[in-house]
């Protein structure tokens, strides 16, 4: 696999290699595609092809990953797609609110969720952990509401309170029908649409970014900190690639819950670890 990310996911891969044909195969939900709603969401997504593109290529190092942990919980692959909506697909976006990461982790759900916040280093950036974290605390919402992943969806964005609350309020359980925030209201059909769009690309004349269906990174345990630059210039990798893949290692060689980890490209395992003989 190219190191060079600009490049990385645009190798030729027949359609039954593709991770979103994988993806796709294990979609779970009723993507309501004749709600008003999630129609508009369409239309909005296709307004813009060349960002909704830009997106899907965003997601290329880590959707696999991802769509491996909610098949390993039994979650719909649909929710592989929440950093869509959530980030972009960016894990150092940041919002006014506060909320951080692929995932988009508040600090107090975070908390909750063991994923450890402190002065100089935020957790809710780590793939692997805030990936983790967020698809269990999807796996509880899914059981809170008995199966009923709408209302699921829309409680990891406003909260399963706020959702509850609702609910008794009206005596419904029908997300949309519900009165809910603005945002939550466009919330779900936005993840839905993008699901529909990856689920038919070609009913609606989008190209998908050819993503291969296999590992991008893998995981390395060390005995230490590590410097990125010190690694790049050592194993060849680009700097962009591993802030890419390490993005809570943008302010320095930072330990993870009081251990250590580097994700690198599966390719440059061996040469890694040739190097960092020592440290890993």
């Amino acid at each position: 696999m190219n190191d060079n990310l600009d490049a990385a996911f645009f190798i030729p891969a027949n359609t039954a290699d593709s991770v979103w044909s994988s993806l796709r195969s294990e979609f779970k939900l009723d993507h309501h595609v004749q709600s008003s709603r999630v129609q508009a969401e369409i239309r909005n997504l296709l307004s813009d092809q060349d960002k909704l593109y830009q997106i899907l290529q965003a997601a290329g190092p880590y959707i696999y990953f991802i769509q491996q942990q909610t098949k390993a919980r039994g979650l719909p692959a649909e929710l592989a797609l929440i950093p869509f909506v959530e980030s972009e697909f960016n894990p150092n976006d940041h919002s006014n609110k506060g909320a951080t990461g692929l995932w988009q982790l508040m600090r107090g759900t975070a908390h909750e969720l063991g994923i450890k916040v402190k002065a100089g280093y935020d957790g809710r950036r780590n793939v692997i952990d805030s990936t983790k974290a967020a698809l269990a605390y999807f796996k509880d919402l899914g059981n809170e509401f008995k199966g009923n992943w709408d209302l699921a969806i829309a409680a990891y964005d406003c909260g399963q309170g706020k959702v509850e609350s609702v609910q008794r309020r009206t005596g419904s359980d029908d997300y949309w029908d519900l009165p809910l925030p603005k945002e939550t209201k466009y919330y779900v059909p936005r993840l839905l649409a993008v699901a529909e769009i990856i689920q038919n690309p070609d009913k609606y004349g989008v190209k998908l970014p050819p993503v291969n269906n296999e590992a991008y990174f893998t995981e390395l345990k060390t005995k230490k900190s590590v410097n990125l630059i010190q690694v790049s210039k050592s194993s060849g990798i680009s700097l962009k690639t591993l802030n890419t893949l390490n993005p809570d290692y943008n302010h320095g060689p930072l330990p993870k819950n009081g251990k250590y980890s580097l994700l690198i490209p599966v390719d440059k395992e061996p040469v890694v670890r040739a190097k960092f003989a020592d440290t890993i």
